[in-house]
């Protein structure tokens, strides 16, 4: 019998697929738990927010049952071939990219994107394009992908993991089963990403021309450069919408890996244009008395407030921060010279404030964002990039960016 616990999203569908399939099984949160219930079980099946140090962890071990997480469960019953997208951030983006250059193979695209992975197996999918967290990788352990993707590993989530090294640890771990019948894509760019210990064939992404030794793609201007099996390879990118050096790399990732998956470049090359945002991931939001708005709900660490922030480097940019602090440091905003002043809002307010100079603080998001349009002028970026979770205020970033939304169609000139 499973013991699937966790009552959430995942635990849902994982609890269809067992009914469906006539598996014995019981469902569990911390609310309902009591130890009596794992008589009988020969498996526990968490869903990806349980910590490590829970304590189903420790009541597994004590009693002998295996504990795994949902990205475990469903890789041993999945038939189909794997790519799975990992990082600190860019990980949905470049997913839903690798989602749309695979359309014609009617991949399911999943995992912390979209629907559960067990979900592929539900549907008998051929081919499974999985974005996966931190979380999700870490109650693995036999996962192998048959392409592996690391975006970037920096600092992040240390609420759960409360330690770098452990969330590091975390992020490669999938990288370490595979082996030589595998693929790895790696962020040339970043030492402990491109170093980083497989058995898998590695090829590399780059916004600097790679050494020509080396397989993979780089970005010239408005081209990307393929070297790939002695070949070299080109593709015109001008018509790409998004914004920031973070997609271009985003973007290479996704053509790099559909290239190798057997995707004709022709293909790939033929979507790019089609390309779009990803709701709150830098998406422009609107623009009052020419002063131009841009919601990055998305945004939950330093990195990726960074990669915003240079996204507008021609632009003077007033930013608002805030929410939960998760770690990292701040204080690297002190360095660029394009933002004017950094509004921060939220719970861990005063934590950020600490390192943020030019900075001030308001204890609402509306009151930031009101404060930032009252001293922009036409022309002006006011950039919400709260780098910080959403939950001290909001369920989830989705409700963070909707909510800033509102509070700009309020706003009065």
């Amino acid at each position: 019998m499973v013991l699937i616990f966790g009552k959430g999203k995942t635990g849902l569908h994982l609890s269809r697929f067992m009914k469906k399939n006539n598996i014995p099984f019981i469902i569990r949160d911390d609310k309902d738990f009591r130890t009596e219930d794992l008589k009988d079980i020969n498996i526990i099946v968490t869903s990806p927010g349980i910590p490590f140090y829970h304590n189903i962890y420790k009541l597994g071990k004590k009693y002998d049952i295996e504990v795994i997480g949902d990205v475990e469960y469903a890789f041993r019953l999945f038939r189909g071939k794997i790519i799975a997208v990992t990082g600190t951030d860019g990980k949905s983006t470049t997913t839903y990219f690798l989602g749309e250059f695979l359309k014609e193979k009617n991949p399911f695209v999943g995992g912390n994107y979209g629907e559960p992975f067990i979900d592929a197996v539900k549907q008998k999918k051929d081919t499974a394009v999985l974005e996966l967290s931190s979380f999700q990788i870490y109650s693995t352990k036999r996962f192998r992908p048959n392409i592996g993707v690391l975006l970037n590993v920096s600092t992040d989530h240390l609420n759960w993991h409360r330690k770098s090294s452990h969330y590091i640890l975390s992020k490669i771990k999938m990288f370490k089963n595979m082996g030589k019948e595998n693929i790895a894509v790696l962020n040339y760019d970043i030492e402990n990403v491109r170093n980083i210990p497989t058995k898998a064939k590695k090829y590399y992404f780059s916004t600097k021309i790679l050494p020509s030794q080396v397989e993979g793609i780089f970005c010239c201007g408005n081209i990307l450069i393929l070297n790939v099996d002695k070949k070299l390879l080109r593709l015109d990118i001008s018509k790409f919408k998004l914004k920031g050096k973070h997609n271009i790399q985003n973007l290479m990732a996704a053509v790099l890996t559909a290239y190798l998956y057997g995707i004709p470049l022709k293909n790939i090359e033929e979507k790019i244009p089609l390309l779009k945002p990803l709701p709150f991931r830098l998406e422009f939001a609107g623009e009052k008395n020419g002063v131009l708005f841009y919601n990055d709900s998305k945004s939950t660490t330093v990195q990726s407030v960074m990669k915003a922030v240079e996204s507008f480097s021609d632009r003077p940019v007033h930013l608002i921060i805030g929410g939960i602090y998760k770690g990292g440091d701040f204080s690297v905003l002190n360095n660029y010279s394009n933002i004017k002043h950094v509004y921060i809002y939220g719970r861990d307010r005063y934590t950020l404030k600490g390192m943020v100079k030019n900075s001030s603080i308001s204890r609402e998001l509306s009151s930031a964002v009101k404060k930032a349009f009252k001293n922009a002028e036409k022309g002006d970026i006011i950039l919400f990039s709260p780098g910080c979770s959403s939950f001290d205020m909001f369920k989830n970033y989705i409700d963070r960016g909707e909510k800033f939304n509102q509070i700009l169609e309020r706003l009065t000139v």
